[in-house]
Parts: C-alpha cells; structure tokens; sequence
C-alpha cells in the first residue's frame, strides 16, 4: 500500500511538472507615438501658462554633507538656471543650462 501511495505521489510530481503553464499574458494595446518636430515648435511658440516664472532652492545638511541647489527662470520661450550637486568625492557639479525652443542645452562643470 505505501509502495502504491509512492507511486501515485511520484506520477502526479511528474505529470505537473510536464505539464506548460499559462499565465495568459496580453500585449499591451496602447502604441507610443513619439511627438513630431513640427507639435514640439508650435507649442514652444505660444506662452505657456505660468509663464513667466523664477525660483530658487537649496538644501545644505551638514550632518549628512548634502547640498544642492537649484536655480531656473523662464519668460515662456527661453528657460536658463542652474544647478549643483556635492559628490561623494567632495567636488560639486555644476550644470548650467538653457532652452530657448531649439532643444535642451548643458555645461557640466566641477568644481573642487
């Protein structure tokens, strides 16, 4: 009777094991359509809402050694700032950037 238990055991392990599983996985039905250069310039040609703007800030925590900071202004049509970050190694990186429709534009400096 035990020899039997076993075997009906191993054969069902076995017929499980051989068995494929479903998981009924769908595709997704949505396709990304990237924007086209011509949408990108018309929309960079009228103001935007919440134009024009300027901020500032900055976060210093001497008991972590985090400091950042982070500066930007916009008219509607050309955005510019900067911002820094300390690095592990002591230096700060320093980006400064500008947008004035024709695409995003960095200077990456460090200073030490």
């Amino acid at each position: 009777m035990k020899v039997l238990a076993c075997v009906l055991v191993a054969v069902g392990v076995c017929g499980a094991l051989a068995r494929p599983q479903s998981y009924d996985y769908q595709p997704p039905q949505q396709t990304y359509l990237a924007p086209q250069p011509s949408d990108r310039v018309d929309q960079v040609k009228q103001p935007m809402e919440g134009m024009p703007y300027d901020f500032t800030w900055g976060v210093e925590d001497s008991e972590s050694g985090n400091a950042f900071s982070h500066v930007e202004n916009s008219d509607g049509q050309t955005t510019q700032g900067e911002y820094r970050v300390l690095l592990p190694d002591g230096r700060t990186q320093v980006v400064k950037f500008y947008d004035n429709g024709d695409g995003y534009n960095a200077e990456v400096t460090y200073e030490k």
